[in-house]
């Protein structure tokens, strides 16, 4: 009798062995990737990171194509050798991650001091993203200021260009793709603000400094 107590005592304390253990391990797994939500910045900031690295320079939260769904922008500065520049990046959840979806080419511009913010047009019904370099480029021998306005839903850029040189005007050249009047109107209209006199470029220039 004994003996039969014994073994029904193993038998028990087995089964309840291999059913914790898959528990055990399922809590464990569970406790080393918590589920990825937009609404932790801290966890959207390390996530962003570890996908796009030290190079790493702003990231928005918004709604910046024509699903409903939030997004991640986001932004890298590039200075190695003789590649230096800026990317704008897109990046989406999906399962439990971040996913890069969308890259930009390398553009001129630095967002050392630069501004940087989502902005929404009426004819579009997701954000943009707004990058000015401001005063980073200018010198009192002249200079220059990038801006670009950022549509990750059509993967389009518009750009302006701000440039100026000693003893000659101030000049602002718009790229010929922006054809929304909003975004154009508010382009000149953020130049027009500090260099009231500006005059308009056909073409666009390329300063040697």
């Amino acid at each position: 009798m004994k003996h039969q107590i014994r073994l029904l005592f193993i038998l028990v304390l087995f089964f309840s062995l291999i059913i914790l253990i898959p528990s055990c391990g399922e809590k464990e797994k569970h406790e080393q990737e918590p589920t990825f939500s937009l609404g932790d910045t801290v966890m959207v900031k390390t996530e962003t990171k570890k996908i796009l690295g030290e190079n790493l320079k702003f990231y928005l939260i918004g709604n910046f194509d024509d699903d409903s769904l939030q997004e991640v922008a986001a932004g890298i500065e590039l200075t190695e050798n003789s590649t230096w520049g800026i990317k704008f990046i897109l990046l989406k959840v999906e399962g439990n991650h971040l996913i890069k979806k969308y890259e930009s080419e390398i553009l001129d511009g630095s967002f050392k001091e630069s501004l940087v913010k989502k902005i929404k047009f009426p004819k579009y019904n997701y954000e943009l993203i707004y990058y000015n370099s401001q005063d980073y480029f200018l010198g009192s021998g002249g200079g220059e200021v990038f801006a670009y306005i950022i549509d990750f839903g059509n993967k389009n850029k518009f750009y302006a260009h701000l440039f100026t040189e000693s003893r000659r005007p101030v000049e602002l050249f718009l790229s010929k793709n922006i054809a929304d009047t909003d975004m154009k109107n508010f382009l000149i209209s953020a130049f027009k603000k500090d260099y009231p006199d500006l005059r308009f470029a056909s073409e666009d220039v390329s300063l040697e400094f």
